[in-house]
């Protein structure tokens, strides 16, 4: 018989148990009975066939809380705690992730909420980390004031905000042979711009640990993340997916095209009447223009992620609309509808975005901890804080 609130242990890679097989189901079926209301949008955040096989891209390690409350054959509530190593204060360090915090409408007025967290109090004393963040949109109002205000005695943990994010969603096809450029680019014919190979791979690192030191929050990777497209922290990216820009034969910046559709999928579940009017009138013209790029509801938005990036430090401004230019013109060649590129508001590569059409998704990333539990001062440093990848 399970406990009403249970924690559980997973390591990514840890596929062997076929007792994870009926709790995966169990997961992909709360997510999608929990997902947020939207008025307009509503997207449906998929991990078909396997939600364990797509945390690999949080980090190594998974604390989930799981809550089987009495009368409940299925699991009615969860929250995980990824870790992953990253960068703070110049130092590599285990950075913790909250995430996947879902409850089924029957059970969101009750106690098992501060239940829940004194679980996951219990894991961040027992196996602390550098700093906890998690991320939650800026719009989701209700959400942000109950975390916000650390009700209930003390029981629930400080949310601090460290930083607003972007999630810039960059429509591929449009009007023009220059869309979705705001201006016209100058073609690259210096050969500067090209597609990595394995034998770029140290530069790589060595680029990542360079911008590491410098912005809080920025992923520390490994070789072997980059050994085996098929599995890991970096699974569906290989890095001849990745765009380089070189200065003779120095790297100074990559970006990834991350095609995530084969573990994580978004689907189109309710449009608002305005919206659904135009797709129907875009597509009755499509003759003339195209196919509509907003899907229909129930269809998949077909995306890729423009992550992992970095640049030297010191030249983001400089160099980061080239490259998001040639890393779009890669994913329009991939075929897909939308490229995502996220990043921190007081990173200078924010600029780029003011290069491209694109719509704006807003979060805000939280540092979340107990009194007694690791907090981390983000004064001092440019903020990255986050792979969108791993959001």
């Amino acid at each position: 018989m399970h406990e009403a609130i249970e924690h559980l242990v997973y390591l990514s890679g840890d596929s062997s148990d076929l007792a994870l097989a009926s709790l995966d189901q169990q997961i992909r079926s709360l997510v999608r009975a929990s997902k947020m209301p939207s008025p307009y949008i509503e997207l449906d955040y998929q991990t078909e066939p396997s939600f364990f096989s797509a945390l690999s891209v949080y980090g190594h390690r998974h604390d989930m809380i799981l809550v089987r409350p009495p009368g409940f054959e299925t699991l009615a509530g969860l929250g995980i705690r990824s870790v992953s190593r990253a960068y703070l204060g110049g130092k590599i360090v285990d950075l913790g992730y909250l995430h996947h915090l879902r409850f089924l409408p029957e059970i969101r007025g009750g106690s098992f909420l501060l239940r829940g967290y004194k679980a996951l109090r219990q894991v961040f004393n027992q196996h602390p980390v550098a700093a906890t963040l998690t991320a939650i949109l800026e719009d989701n109002r209700p959400a942000r004031a109950a975390l916000e205000n650390h009700r209930a005695g003390g029981l629930m943990p400080v949310y601090r905000p460290a930083s607003r994010f972007l999630s810039a969603l960059i429509p591929l096809r449009g009007p023009g042979s220059r869309w979705p450029q705001r201006c016209r680019a100058t073609p690259d014919n210096s050969g500067r711009v090209r597609k990595l190979t394995p034998d770029d791979l140290p530069q790589l690192l060595a680029l990542f640990a360079a911008a590491g030191r410098c912005n809080d929050g920025s992923p520390a990777y490994v070789a072997a993340d980059f050994a085996n497209p098929g599995s890991g922290r970096l699974v569906g990216l290989d890095i001849t997916s990745m765009i380089g820009i070189f200065s003779g034969s120095l790297l100074h910046a990559a970006m990834g095209v991350w095609n995530q559709q084969t573990y994580k999928q978004i689907v189109l579940s309710h449009l608002c009447m305005p919206l659904l009017a135009i797709r129907n009138a875009w597509q009755a013209g499509s003759a003339l223009w195209g196919t509509c790029p907003i899907p229909a509801v129930g269809e998949k938005v077909d995306s890729v992620l423009l992550d992992p990036w970095v640049v030297r430090p010191g030249l983001e401004r400089e160099l980061m609309p080239e490259l998001l230019a040639a890393a779009l013109r890669e994913a329009k060649l991939h075929g897909a509808l939308f490229a995502a590129f996220g990043v921190a508001e007081k990173n200078t590569a924010i600029n780029a975005v003011k290069s491209v059409f694109f719509l704006p998704y807003w979060s805000i990333i939280y540092q979340v901890f107990w009194p007694e539990t690791s907090m981390y001062e983000f004064d001092t440093m440019q903020l990255k804080l986050a792979n969108l990848g791993a959001l």
